[in-house]
């Protein structure tokens, strides 16, 4: 019995390490192998994991025109395409591109009133943010949404689990940008 415990613990050890270590390296090698899906916030507003300048094309093809690239350049090592490229794939897609960066955690107050900006100026028109995960693109924007008052903090949380993320633990900052923004 005791063998079986230690037997599961080291498979399960060696997974995880096979995940943190290999899976990681070969990400974004062959861009054939990755797929990026495009997760629906509302009608007109998307977020995404890191996408490839081929996904640009895919992301106009969609209707979108504007692209939000929330994550600083470099953070995920020479396999990350730059934000030189991917704005390059947008004009070549004819759509436009944003580059708003911050660190996962670190919003800043820039960042916080570039995005407010470019949402207003927006309107109803298709968007798609991306970062590495799409949580810190999706985190900005319902924190941009409360500020402006164009969805109550339920809404937002609602929105953001349809597509697949959880932003119940930043309910209390939705629900203090949505009282300053009434003032």
């Amino acid at each position: 019995m005791r063998f079986m415990v230690t037997s599961t613990s080291f498979l399960q050890i060696l997974s995880l390490l096979i995940f943190l270590f290999i899976a990681p390296a070969s990400y974004g090698r062959d861009n054939t192998e990755h797929k990026v899906t495009f997760r629906a916030v509302t009608d007109n507003f998307s977020v995404s994991a890191q996408i490839s300048p081929a996904d640009v094309k895919k992301a106009a093809a969609m209707g979108y025109t504007l692209i939000i690239n929330n994550r600083p350049d470099g953070e995920g090592g020479s396999s990350q395409p730059t934000s030189e490229a991917l704005e390059r794939a947008a004009k070549q897609a004819g759509i436009a591109y944003r580059y708003v960066p911050f660190r996962s955690g670190q919003i800043t107050d820039q960042a916080m009133a570039t995005m407010m900006d470019i949402l207003n100026r927006q309107g109803d028109k298709k968007t798609l943010a991306l970062c590495r995960s799409g949580t810190r693109a999706i985190t900005i924007w319902a924190m941009a949404q409360s500020a402006l008052g164009k969805m109550s903090v339920d809404e937002l949380i609602l929105a953001a689990r349809r597509a697949g993320y959880n932003l119940e633990r930043q309910r209390s900052q939705l629900e203090a940008l949505a009282a300053n923004g009434k003032r």
